[in-house]
């Protein structure tokens, strides 16, 4: 008779990011500032002023996750017992001409994002099953012992990306398709921040109790690898979204975030002991790969060069 593991098997991860832009409408019905020329919604939609002035008026200098307009989402899905990168996401809004085709082309990347979160669903499907016989499992165990789709994996997700991704969800009306993301509350769901098995935050995990917290950048740099897209930073994702209409700009640059997430990641289990110098080598060897792969953009080759005294650390034979 099958013996009963103490814990489910890792689920696979999935490392993301989300880059977004102001709901300008949304910001103007909610705070209402005082504009030069007033407030006409099919002129003003993308005007970057708006948020400007309540920043000034109201004193709001990050607005909360439902004005939040999502336009761009990267992942990558990464084998739990690997650690190498299985899959991958990588969807935009295109500039649109309109407010409501913004919102539309937002509402279908949603859907198209948490279509996505399920498909490694059934990974660990048989393993499960075969438990099933076992008897003398009370509800309880098969209650804990019942794997989980994925973990989400990424820097402040829980402090931003996730909270986004959920308001604005609800906003367009669509169902979260993991029941166990929607359903479940407290210190062991997907909501707790403690919960490392089904949000993996690392800022939370490398910060800990720390007085001050490093940047993702910083944090790659630091390791050898290459920082966030030259050119670009979160302040100047609106910019270049509604005045430049520089979507596909936005786009390598999320992507970019994702990859250097995952090098840090990487470094981050070898830290923990989930990877040996020998397993760590093998995962930076098939993340050099992936990133010089024909056809891939050449802002994962740059990365690429940009990280050669990262990937000459793994390639050590001093790395123990």
């Amino acid at each position: 008779m099958n013996q009963t593991p103490q814990e489910r098997p890792a689920a696979p991860l999935l490392i993301f990011d989300i880059e977004t832009v102001p709901d300008i409408p949304l910001l103007y019905m909610h705070y209402e500032p005082a504009l030069e020329g007033g407030w006409d919604v099919s002129r003003d939609w993308r005007d970057v002023c708006v948020p400007e002035a309540i920043r000034v008026q109201k004193n709001l200098n990050f607005p909360p996750p439902i004005f939040h307009c999502v336009i761009s989402i990267c992942a990558l899905f990464v084998d739990p017992e690997t650690n190498q990168i299985i899959d991958g996401f990588r969807k935009s809004v295109p500039v649109p001409q309109s407010y409501a085709e913004l919102l539309s082309g937002e509402a279908q990347l949603l859907r198209d994002f948490w279509a996505f979160t399920i498909k490694k669903k059934d990974k660990l499907k048989n393993w499960y099953d075969s438990l099933q016989s076992d008897f003398r499992m009370s509800d309880y165990q098969r209650r804990k012992l019942k794997p989980i789709p994925l973990t989400f994996c990424g820097y402040n997700i829980s402090g931003f990306d996730l909270p986004v991704l959920e308001q604005r969800s609800m906003r367009n009306f669509i169902t979260c398709p993991i029941p166990e993301y929607g359903r479940e509350w407290g210190y062991d769901s997907y909501r707790s921040k403690y919960a490392f098995d089904k949000c993996f935050d690392l800022l939370h995990y490398i910060s800990g109790n720390a007085v001050g917290r490093s940047g993702l950048d910083i944090l790659a740099r630091s390791m050898g690898l290459g920082g966030k897209m030259t050119g670009m930073d979160g302040s100047r994702v609106a910019a270049e979204y509604y005045e430049n209409r520089a979507w596909e700009k936005i786009e390598e640059y999320c992507a970019v975030d994702v990859l250097i997430t995952y090098g840090v990641y990487l470094a981050l289990q070898k830290f923990r002991g989930f990877l040996d110098a020998q397993q760590f080598r093998e995962c930076a060897h098939q993340f050099l790969l992936f990133l010089n792969k024909e056809g891939k953009p050449a802002a994962y080759a740059e990365l690429a060069r940009e990280s050669h005294a990262f990937f000459a650390a793994a390639d050590s034979d001093t790395l123990k």
